[in-house]
């Protein structure tokens, strides 16, 4: 009797071990919650620019359907010393609506040294042919630099000439 006792018992013992196993034991129900990016993430504003838009990135007109990337200009750019905003004109001369560009913004010394240069992303609504200011965040927070087309401060300061270097831009289907 004690040997079936054992017998059963390990028995038991070894079909609880196979049954809680993972690989055996039937799933488990887990709640998965879902979640979306947020609006104000930094990929957002790139997503909006290529949703119903084509990106055109280079000087190939066979590569972009006959778009290239001179198309745009940009014009009127200013700083002045003390402001904490630069604003400059972006001109669409091609024969569909703008979403959005990409472009590099070179930050130079009169002399030509260079001083920054930023990367930046826009996300604009310019319908062909039209032009639009874009305002953004200046790169001298310090109050330093002037434009030199601008005022200069009575404070005095460094003027600084740019140069824009469209990356990409984008327009609508």
């Amino acid at each position: 009797m004690r040997f079936s006792f054992l017998k059963t018992l390990t028995l038991i013992f070894t079909a609880a071990l196979i049954l809680s196993s993972p690989e055996i034991s039937p799933a488990k129900k887990r709640a998965v919650r879902l979640s979306t990016k947020n609006s104000s993430s930094v990929d957002s504003g790139e997503t909006e620019m290529a949703r119903g838009s084509f990106m055109v990135a280079s000087h190939c007109e066979d590569c972009n359907n006959g778009y290239t990337i001179d198309q745009i200009s940009f014009s009127g750019y200013d700083k002045p010393q003390s402001s904490r905003r630069e604003t400059f004109l972006i001109t669409n001369n091609t024969d569909r609506m703008m979403t959005g560009l990409t472009l590099y913004i070179d930050y130079r010394t009169p002399d030509g040294r260079q001083l920054h240069k930023k990367f930046i992303k826009l996300s604009c609504r310019i319908p062909a042919g039209e032009t639009r200011q874009a305002e953004i965040a200046t790169w001298d927070t310090q109050s330093t630099y002037y434009y030199h087309l601008s005022r200069p401060s009575r404070n005095g300061g460094a003027p600084y000439t740019v140069v824009f270097d469209p990356v990409a831009y984008y327009l609508q289907f």
